[in-house]
């Protein structure tokens, strides 16, 4: 079925205008009434709603917030395509996937096909469609705001079991968000890709209960973002089996509820779904617990630990200089798992063993769960009062769950007594044994569980939060999501257990980006190294984890550096002591950090922003930003590129801006690709940006002491002028180190033939520590300056307190333009259009408008020799650049007996287009009209062109070296007659970009004879 609206063609424009016009809806049928009727004046902002032929459009203006957009709603088959400044950035899928689908009562997907009515009423556009299912229709609820809009859809009829949308993960550029994921290569264990759609994420079971910490929360480069507003479980897949999809289902036949956000910059949707959950309020970690590891025992011993063992690893960490604020007590010290007392044979003197652990200056903590084992002493006395979930397909028994350690029930915390009963259990252990705080590893709620009267399965995440922040979590913070008050509550969140090789590695750091842009921004990895179950780590493994997690929020550890204990052999494996200098070194650059850290802490509870985030949130026009899987922004000043693998060298991306490197002592400006970065086994790549806030801190706190103690960088980075036209440059003298450093002098060295003057002082006599001065430098290029990049080069020379002088410097390119003015003899000018040039030395510069030059326009703006090209002769020029608002903008090479006057014959062009490559043209009849045509391919610059004349025959060549030449075509120009005008052309082909210009710059026109 395939029914059409019944609204004639044509353009209907229905907005939402004035209070009366949204009291009388607007719908189908009234389409023709509506458009015939003159609308009253305009609410500044509001949406509008027009009709195409093929789709209902929502028009939303841009504000001073928001960039505004458009929503067009197919009406063949209902599909939805939001469009920002005209560019698509997202849709749904089409075709036989279907946008808006559900699965029927036999299982079967079925989805919405075309539309057959709509109205749009007090702001909202309610669409009606038929769908596969005979019986079944769609109904969907679009809900505009300036930033976002919301979509809620139903089916009517054929008992729907799933609702789910579908959206072309194309049309939106790359995606992120979800946190911990599912992946058939082993996620979130082993795998995490970054972005989601570079791999493959099939999760299902995605819901509130589940033990991964995750959010219905997506973005996209594109700026888009979708929110999946729901307490029931999900099934969802990005690129799952690499069908180029995004499937996002709930396990219901309820309302189906989302937020569409589109903004300018990913951090303005992450901002705007944090405007939604809600922030922390507040840290649940202490300064002592960022700046120092937590040292837990799971990964040294899993779950063969006992009370010898753990006073062993204590105190062999302490004396090593592997310090830290607590020794936590993983898995395996009760007596069996609910029971909550201590296992007599392994832990035969807790107390004893606390004040030891305490006495080495540790705190102490136990790990602890709401899990209760059925053959615990504690399972039979919970459920005889009550204490227990009750079973979701049996509620007059308890809930039996699996989890890793057996089969067990769970504490109902919606229960006041049980809640009092676990609590007071824990209470007494805690006073009794001296432990000072716990972690929780549990959930809270399983799905084969049914909630306590009154409540929801998603009310335990809360209760479950609730309970927990009465503790001191220790660093280990507590895993719990999706819903607001996990948000607002600021727990650390410690990832899923990794495995303990180069891919946990690397995706302890996806994770971390993916949970801390999901709205939990105080995040740490899996314990260093790694914890899955795995051969324990190698050297280099354990070694680069802890520099990695040194420049996390917090560091998460448990195999000690000094020697551990292969699970999967049961054999003791004993570290070098370079292992042993270079996690301690990692743990010393973290504690240093400490105060930047905190400062983002405290930055993160004003607003909500993550502190370790992907480059893009800082840089969002930086696309190449965009799929850095292995760097990222600790706060506003830190990048963090650490070495995730094997070898000795790294590529590091900078994006914009000045860098500068704490293992070199220097500055880099950004935009920069690195390639072979130095990165030996105790080298950390990792750069501040000079001028952010905090980075004074992260300096002094990351700079190496072998590199020098000052640094100086020249501002702006790009600075840019006109040949003989002087301009200012800023340098600036820091001393990064610990004592005052004498005799500082700086020097600007320009190219010959420039002036650089000081317009203040270049000297100080001493610079403290971490003073800085500035001065001012008056540049003036030569007047026949060469347009492009020239180096400008700062040294500052200084005296250290040992006495040794030291220098240092930093180099920016500053731009010479060109400007409009004059050519010089023996070159001429003519044009068929508005144009201007400019010739300094060898180099030309065209600036034209012009709608074409091509055989039907020809209009042009060129620079040429008169009577310069004979019978035989090769006319040449390199093409430097070529900038316009049209992409069939071109410039290049023209020959002709006058080019005054192309009608008098021999005319031909060569030239190069802005976006769609080589076009070769020729007069073949002699008037002046261009009829031949040659070329195509890629458009890249500089581009050599050459145009031979032997004759009436004219060849065209190109060249990207100016050494190896390609043939473009030849052609027979019959008219061309004795020596004729060569020069150079340029036209905006403006046609469809009606007033814009180009600008054409060209280095060496040789004519030869």
């Amino acid at each position: 079925m395939h029914a059409r609206l019944s609204s004639p063609g044509g353009l209907l424009i229905a907005a939402a205008l004035t209070a009366a016009l949204l009291v009388a809806p607007v719908t189908a049928s009234s389409a023709a009434a509506a458009a015939s009727a003159r609308p009253a004046a305009a609410s500044i902002g509001a949406p509008k709603v027009t009709r195409t032929a093929h789709a209902v459009t929502v028009s939303v203006p841009a504000s001073a917030d928001a960039p505004g957009y458009t929503l067009d709603v197919a009406t063949d088959q209902l599909a939805l395509t939001t469009r920002r400044a005209g560019k698509t950035v997202l849709a749904t899928a089409s075709s036989d996937t279907g946008a808006l689908r559900f699965t029927a009562a036999d299982g079967t997907w079925q989805h919405a096909t075309a539309v057959t009515d709509w109205t749009w009423k007090n702001g909202v556009l309610t669409v009606t469609a038929e769908s596969t299912l005979d019986g079944a229709t769609v109904e969907a609820r679009i809900t505009p705001r300036a930033d976002r809009y919301e979509l809620d859809w139903d089916v009517h009829g054929g008992a729907p079991k799933q609702l789910g949308l579908v959206y072309d993960l194309s049309s939106a550029g790359h995606w992120y968000g979800h946190g911990e994921a599912q992946t058939p290569q082993g996620g979130p264990g082993v795998d995490q890709p970054w972005p989601l759609d570079s791999g493959q994420v099939e999760h299902s079971g995605f819901g509130p209960a589940s033990y991964n910490m995750i959010d219905p929360f997506w973005y996209t480069s594109a700026s888009t973002g979708l929110r999946v507003d729901t307490g029931d479980t999900m099934d969802v897949s990005l690129n799952g089996g690499k069908d180029g999809l995004g499937r996002f289902t709930v396990d219901t036949a309820s309302t189906y509820k989302a937020t569409v956000f589109v903004e300018s910059t990913p951090l303005a949707v992450y901002r705007d779904y944090i405007g939604i959950v809600g922030r922390p309020a507040k840290s649940d970690a202490t300064y002592e617990q960022y700046a120092k590891p937590l040292w837990n025992s799971w990964a040294q011993f899993y779950t063969k630990v006992d009370q010898r063992k753990l006073l062993a690893y204590a105190t062999e960490l302490h004396d090593n200089g592997l310090g830290g604020h607590t020794i936590q007590l993983d898995d395996k010290w009760e007596s069996n798992y609910g029971n909550l007392t201590w296992d007599p044979t392994t832990f035969p003197d807790p107390r004893g063993l606390s004040d030891k652990i305490h006495d080495m200056g540790f705190d102490f903590g136990l790990w602890v769960t709401l899990w209760i084992n059925l053959d615990s002493a504690n399972y039979q006395y919970a459920a005889d009062h009550g204490y227990l979930l009750m079973d979701a397909k049996d509620t007059s028994k308890p809930c039996e769950v699996t989890w890793w350690n057996g089969q067990a029930g769970i504490i109902d915390l919606a229960n006041p007594d049980a809640k009092a009963w676990y609590e007071g259990n824990l209470k007494t252990l805690m006073d009794k044994y001296r432990i000072d705080g716990l972690k929780f590893d549990t959930r809270f709620f399983d799905e084969k569980c049914a909630p306590r009267a009154g409540h929801q399965a998603t009310d335990y995440q809360k209760l479950g939060t609730e309970l927990a922040d009465t503790y001191d979590l220790q660093g280990a913070g507590i895993r719990v999501h999706w819903n607001s008050t996990a948000h607002r509550a600021g727990f650390v969140t410690r990832q899923v257990d990794k495995g303990t090789g180069w891919d946990s590695l690397k995706a302890s750091v996806s994770q971390n980006l993916a949970i801390s842009t999901i709205g939990y921004p105080f995040v740490e990895s899996d314990m260093i190294g790694g914890s899955g179950g795995q051969a324990a780590p190698n050297k280099d493994v354990l070694i680069r984890w802890a520099q990695s997690a040194s420049l996390m929020p917090l560091m998460y550890a448990s195999t000690s550096p000094v020697e551990t204990n292969d699970v999967t052999t049961g054999q003791k494996v004993t570290y070098d002591q370079q292992t042993i200098d270079l996690y301690r070194a990692a743990i010393k650059a973290h504690e240093r950090l400490a105060p930047y850290i905190w400062d983002q802490v405290q930055a993160t509870l004003r607003t909500g922003d993550p502190i370790m985030r992907p480059l893009f949130f800082d840089f969002p026009k930086d696309q190449p930003s965009y799929t850095v899987a292995d760097e990222w922004m600790l706060g506003p000043a830190v990048l963090a590129a650490p070495k995730l693998g094997s070898g000795a060298t790294r590529t590091v991306y900078l994006p914009s801006g000045a860098w500068f490197d704490v293992n070199h002592g220097t500055v880099i400006h950004g935009p920069a690709t690195l390639k072979g970065y130095a990165a030996p086994l105790g080298v950390t790549p990792t750069f501040v940006k000079l001028g952010a806030k905090g980075a004074t801190k992260a300096i002094r706190a990351l700079k190496r002491d072998d590199v020098p103690a000052a640094s100086v960088l020249i501002g702006p980075d790009a600075a840019s002028t006109g040949s003989g036209k002087p301009f200012e440059v800023t340098t600036t003298a820091t001393n990064w180190g610990t004592t005052a450093l004498r005799a500082v002098h700086t020097s600007l060295t320009v190219p010959d033939g420039w002036t650089a003057r000081p317009t203040g002082a270049a000297t100080a006599p001493s610079l403290a520590p971490g003073a800085a001065y500035s001065t001012t430098w008056t540049v003036t290029p030569a007047a026949d300056a060469a347009w492009g990049g020239h180096d400008l080069t700062a040294t500052v020379t200084y005296r250290t307190a040992a006495g040794r002088t030291t220098a240092v410097d930093d180099t920016v390119r500053a731009t010479v333009e060109a400007a409009p003015g004059a050519v010089h003899d023996p070159y001429r000018t003519t044009q068929t259009t508005d144009a201007q040039y400019a010739q300094a030395g060898d180099q030309f510069a065209i600036w034209a408008g012009g709608q074409d030059l091509s055989g039907w326009k020809d209009e042009k703006g060129a620079v040429y020799l008169a009577g310069a090209a004979g019978e035989h002769s090769t006319v040449q020029t390199q093409l430097v650049s070529q900038s316009g608002a049209s992409p069939a903008a071109k410039s290049g090479l023209a020959i002709a007996n006058d080019l005054t006057d192309p009608a008098k014959g021999g005319y031909a062009v060569l030239a190069m287009t802005r976006s769609y490559g080589l076009e070769f043209m020729t007069d073949s009849n002699g008037d002046g009209v261009l009829d031949t045509w040659a070329g195509g391919g890629s458009t890249y610059y500089p581009a050599h062109l050459r145009l031979v004349r032997d004759g009436t025959t004219y060849t065209a060549y190109t060249s990207k070296d100016g050494e190896t030449w390609t043939t473009v075509g030849s052609a027979q120009v019959p008219s061309a007659a004795g020596s004729e005008d060569a020069g150079l052309v340029a036209s905006a082909v403006n046609a469809n970009y009606p007033g814009s210009t180009s600008e054409a710059v060209f280095k060496t026109f040789s004519v030869t004879s």
